[in-house]
């Protein structure tokens, strides 16, 4: 991209733990911010959590904290709290994921953090939300999965309840989070007054429901497991091809329908009054099912899927993966980024989902070492050698 990137000059002092906050930090670290990750001296728990480690480095901490600086300060004390203030004070952003209310026995809760720091922004993200009767309770991406009624929709009958395979609510609050933090320093600009920017999973998993909502709050039925197919649109869903299986979006208008029809090359189908319109279809999706896949099965799903994209019909194959890493779409849009950790060498890990006058968000640095900015970060801060030197001996804060 030309020019600076957009939060190039800001700091963020960053107090998240787990996925969701780690993951709106790295994108800000993405974005041009100076993140200077607080860890206590035992480092973040993601640094020992994992399958699969780098040398001493756990894959799942590379993935969310490239880009950080890593100031590992035990701020449970009053002189590492008293470090912490001063941070605070040179910084432009704070973030935490904590249950709303843990924060404010050491005065780092939004309303002390304001008086003190009035410009500062403030992001603060939990499981359910800062007020209401599900406050403190804590709550990871399956948990809430499950609490939103996203899993409640995930599934068959036959096989029950199912969670999606990756952490969508975590990462989807995530993002959610910076776009409130970046609508928060618009307006800071204008008034030089710092705000809260608060979101949960919760939140995110009821935005995500939007349209199937829609439905439900209009006065119809709740739905239950949908499967593989939508509950709304029919054909729209997954289907059985002769070696594997095929993502098809039938519908949308009865123009679409009718060129799906020409493809499937099926005798009477679009004639068929069941099928006369997309109410008709969705009551009458397990025949309209049959009478795909019976079509289907006289052909790949890769020589379906060309068919059908030739003919305006949007349709994918379901891929593994391990196949979309290595498709040629990934690497055309720079996704994936090869980073050089200090200790656990070369990794690669996938970058911001943002693209600026047609290039990728170029790579920021690899994650931290437990500590690597302790003593540069203590010095820009304005601290001696012999009090960085004190602090570091009384264990208040640890250098790599």
């Amino acid at each position: 991209m030309t020019g600076h990137l957009p939060l190039s000059g800001s700091r963020v002092l960053d107090l998240t733990r787990f996925v969701s906050g780690s993951y709106a930090t790295a994108l800000m670290a993405g974005l041009g911010a100076d993140v200077v990750k607080i860890e206590t001296p035992d480092g973040d728990p993601y640094r020992q959590q994992g399958t699969r480690r780098l040398a001493d480095q756990t894959l799942l901490f590379l993935s969310l904290n490239s880009g950080k600086r890593s100031l590992a300060l035990d701020f449970r004390q009053p002189v590492g709290r008293a470090v912490l203030e001063r941070l605070l004070g040179r910084s432009d952003f704070l973030v935490e994921n904590t249950r709303p209310g843990r924060l404010a026995a050491l005065g780092l809760d939004y309303e002390s953090v304001h008086e003190r720091h009035p410009e500062l922004i403030y992001g603060s993200i939990s499981g359910y939300g800062e007020i209401g009767p599900d406050a403190e309770r804590g709550g990871f991406d399956l948990i809430l999965q499950a609490d939103s009624g996203l899993m409640g929709l995930t599934g068959t009958p036959a096989c029950g309840p199912v969670k999606i395979g990756a952490p969508v609510l975590d990462v989807g609050t995530g993002i959610t989070c910076v776009m409130g933090l970046l609508a928060a320093h618009l307006v800071r600009l204008a008034t030089s007054e710092g705000q809260l920017v608060s979101t949960s999973l919760f939140e995110f998993a009821l935005g995500s429901l939007t349209s199937v909502a829609a439905e439900v709050l209009g006065g119809g039925p709740t739905p239950g497991l949908l499967g593989n197919h939508s509950p709304v649109f029919a054909p729209y869903g997954n289907f059985r091809t002769a070696d594997g299986w095929l993502v098809l979006a039938g519908t949308g208008s009865e123009d679409l329908w009718q060129r799906f029809c020409k493809v499937l090359a099926t005798e009477g189908l679009a004639a068929d009054p069941r099928f006369a319109d997309n109410a008709a279809r969705v009551a009458h999706r397990h025949e309209l099912t049959t009478r795909i896949e019976r079509a289907l099965a006289g052909g790949t799903s890769d020589t379906w899927r060309a068919r059908f994209e030739a003919a305006g019909v949007p349709a994918a194959e379901v891929k593994d993966l391990a196949e979309v890493l290595r498709d040629p779409q990934v690497s055309a849009l720079g996704a994936i980024q090869t980073l050089n950790h200090a200790t656990a060498g070369t990794y690669r890990s996938l970058g911001p989902p943002v693209r600026f006058d047609h290039q990728p968000v170029p790579a920021t640095g690899p994650a931290p070492v437990l500590g690597a900015d302790t003593v540069a970060v203590l010095t820009e801060l304005g601290y001696s050698e012999a009090e960085i030197d004190d602090l570091l001996t009384s264990g208040v804060a640890v250098s790599a």
